[in-house]
């Protein structure tokens, strides 16, 4: 029996990539050191998690995954962002296997601001076509308070609000493992040292990681044209009854992560200027944070939202997304032929 499992939850666009990708790039130095990171690539980690929150689909990959926690005499760490909109049921599934072992949740979490432009990309590198805008203006006009219900997928706002909604999440997995074994991180203002994410989580999980060590750079972000580009070619796609996740790795691992990534770094980026409905949820989450009573890590100062530097769509040079669609093309034709 393990003697204690930490299950990194997100929330989305919060670091967990970079966290992700730190955790296995110390999985040697972690085990031993006595803390098992399972699996032998993150992407076990995420297929075993979608095993044990799926109502009535396949279990082997969690059953492997919690039978190795199982037999191991120390600390196990689980980081996975699907599991922090998990309705009851689901994290009660995911917590069965551990009974009797001290289970401890750690939640991530960034500025609304920045969160707002990160995961509108994410949602359009997902197969995705709604606008910037729609997005941006669905988010705002459902920004849930204090509710703690759960939000649907199928809208921009219920997408968004799933995965950002802190106080519910911080909520509902309270509920199930005991306040006292829930900690938030949050993730420092632009301008923090690198390791300051690292050390935080290091922190609250109690593991050995070094800060110093290397991280592999881990999901990317896209320029504003290519993201552009990408959410019309989903909008094209749907149209022509191709919705994802059909194409997924077309689409997502040669397209987005691979051919447009390559571009980052000569687009723009999009920006957002704090509004005061955002100043104002900010508020309400960070007294309804305070009044649950989990231990934080780091300052809820971190969460006051900041000015996020770029353009918006309207002002992205035409000659930019001609770009994008070509090199979306080339790499498409490419994949095709090789395949």
């Amino acid at each position: 029996m393990a003697k204690r499992v930490v299950l990194h939850v997100g929330t989305m666009k919060s670091g967990t990539s970079y966290l992700q990708a730190m955790l296995f790039a110390q999985q040697e130095r972690l085990a031993a050191a006595g803390v098992l990171v399972p699996g032998k690539v993150w992407g076990d980690q995420v297929a075993a998690v979608q095993h044990a929150i799926s109502k009535g689909g396949p279990r082997h990959h969690w059953e492997a995954m919690t039978a190795e926690i199982n037999a191991h005499p120390g600390d196990a760490v689980i980081s996975m962002e699907f599991l922090g909109p998990a309705r009851p049921p689901a994290a009660a599934r995911v917590l069965e296997p551990f009974a009797g072992t001290p289970v401890e949740i750690v939640v991530t979490a960034r500025d609304l601001n920045r969160t707002l432009v990160s995961l509108w990309q994410e949602t359009v590198q997902n197969g995705r076509s709604w606008t910037w805008e729609d997005y941006y203006a669905a988010a705002r006009d459902a920004a849930p308070g204090s509710d703690r219900g759960h939000e649907d997928r199928a809208t921009p706002a219920g997408t968004f609000w799933r995965q950002q909604h802190l106080v519910r999440i911080l909520g509902d997995w309270a509920d199930r493992v005991g306040t006292d074994n829930v900690t938030l991180v949050t993730l420092p203002h632009p301008g923090a040292p690198s390791s300051t994410l690292t050390e935080r989580f290091a922190e609250a999980t109690g593991f050995p990681i070094d800060p110093s060590l290397p991280v592999p750079r881990a999901n990317e972000s896209l320029g504003l044209a290519s993201a552009l580009v990408l959410r019309e070619l989903n909008e094209a796609l749907d149209a022509h009854d191709l919705a994802w996740p059909q194409g997924q790795r077309l689409r997502k691992q040669v397209i987005a992560k691979t051919a447009l990534a390559a571009l980052a770094k000569e687009e723009p980026r999009l920006g957002l200027q704090v509004a005061d409905w955002v100043r104002t949820q900010t508020e309400a989450t960070v007294a309804e944070v305070g009044n649950l009573g989990v231990r934080v890590v780091g300052d809820l100062a971190d969460l006051d939202p900041v000015d996020v530097p770029g353009i918006t769509p309207a002002e992205v040079d035409v000659a930019l997304i001609a770009r994008a669609a070509q090199t979306a093309l080339a790499a498409s034709v490419v994949d095709k032929l090789k395949s």
